[in-house]
């Protein structure tokens, strides 16, 4: 699994241009995101992050990313990042998510919309009674629009996002579940130069 993710991130880090004006960005979400199990009789999970969600389910929606793009180019490749670490009495949970994605900027004069499309490993391991470690794939895309602030330096954006979550095994239990996840994102970019 990992040995595709890395160089998939790489990949879609050169399809940004490199320019003299190039920027790297560094930023986060907020917003509503609603986990829908593929499992028959499994119940919806909303969690609203602001801007962490305290949940086992917290790294479906990355907390931090981390873009570059070239000044001029309508082409941007980022990384979305995130650790979650929960620990009580010697039981520990932890998840990892990690996503490469592309997004195409359309032009505009006071907004910008884009559309963006990534995929990524998610990763569990839990220590209740006993070690439990997984890890799956999880693809998807959605559109937006970009709000610049400060003269450039930075941006707001509104995003709808859909993700699949796929199945994750230990020796052949299911720890992850396969998961439609559902995404209205409020998010904010600064702009390093």
């Amino acid at each position: 699994m990992r040995r595709v993710l890395i160089p998939a991130a790489l990949i879609l880090m050169s399809l940004a241009p490199v320019h003299a004006l190039a920027a790297w960005g560094l930023g986060a979400n907020l917003g509503l995101t609603v986990h829908d199990p593929a499992e028959s009789g499994a119940d919806n999970v909303t969690l609203i992050g602001f801007p962490s969600q305290a949940s086992v389910f917290t790294s479906l929606r990355p907390g931090l990313r981390v873009a570059y793009a070239g000044d001029s180019s309508p082409h941007e490749a980022y990384l979305d990042v995130s650790l979650d670490h929960e620990a009580s009495n010697g039981e520990n949970f932890t998840a990892v998510r990690l996503g490469g994605n592309y997004q195409y900027n359309f032009n505009g004069s006071s907004f910008r919309p884009y559309v963006t499309a990534g995929l990524g490993v998610f990763s569990e391991h839990a220590n209740f009674l006993g070690s439990t470690s997984a890890t799956s794939m999880t693809f998807g895309g959605g559109a937006g629009v970009g709000f610049p602030i400060g003269n450039q330096a930075g941006r707001l954006r509104l995003e709808a996002r859909f993700d699949k979550l796929q199945e994750g095994k230990d020796n052949g239990d299911v720890v992850i579940g396969e998961a439609t996840i559902r995404s209205l994102l409020f998010g904010f970019d600064l702009w390093l130069r």
